[in-house]
């Protein structure tokens, strides 16, 4: 079982661990608070009793019933002095590393196209006719259009949580929302990409 990706931090004598949601970009991350108010004694002895290993403990953590004495779990039997709270961290914008690394091709038309599902797409090139969809400014021309954003540009507003990107087809083309707008659309082309050339050392 591979660790999910984790913020670890002790606050005073209390170990906070978050879990930061994996490849989701609007979850709220879930949040692990162990310790007790008179000493860190008791978290460390937890700590060492998993052998230093996270992953022991956050799976520990994980089959927890919080909804009856969070004593009567396995991971506390020895830990009498030890407390756990589970809440949900008030930062919105915490994001897991994995998602900000390679992105795969986009392979298979999803059933909903979150804002993760959108940045493989647009990373490897798998779509054609951007439009901006900004509405023009009153007065303009009907005839200037908008000019539509880079695509790096795009994958950075796709992976901000607070931008709550999400994709919906309308009339033929993929509509991208941020928020309640919609700010480009396109039509996606989920063919394998092409392999790009390496540029030659001059």
């Amino acid at each position: 079982m591979e660790a999910p990706e984790c913020l670890i931090d002790f606050q005073s004598t209390f170990l906070k661990i978050t879990l930061l949601p994996n490849h989701s970009l609007v979850h709220d991350a879930v949040k692990y608070s162990l310790g007790s108010r008179s000493s860190m004694e008791p978290v460390w002895r937890l700590i060492k009793s998993c052998n230093w290993n996270i992953q022991h403990i956050i799976q520990g953590l994980e089959e927890m019933d919080f909804s009856s004495n969070v004593r009567d779990n396995s991971l506390l039997k020895a830990h009498t002095d030890l407390s756990v709270r589970k809440y949900f961290s008030r930062e919105r914008c915490l994001v897991a590393p994995g998602s900000l690394g390679l992105l795969e091709p986009l392979m298979a038309v999803p059933d909903i196209w979150s804002a993760y599902h959108l940045a493989q797409m647009i990373t490897h090139g798998q779509y054609k006719d951007l439009r901006n969809e900004k509405k023009l400014l009153q007065g303009a021309s009907p005839y200037a259009g908008l000019e539509a954003p880079d695509s790096s540009e795009i994958i950075l507003i796709l992976l901000d949580p607070v931008e709550q990107c999400i994709g919906q087809k309308i009339d033929g083309r993929l509509h991208i929302f941020r928020g309640k707008q919609p700010f480009i659309s396109l039509i996606p082309e989920l063919d394998w990409p092409k392999p790009r050339l390496k540029k030659s050392a001059s």
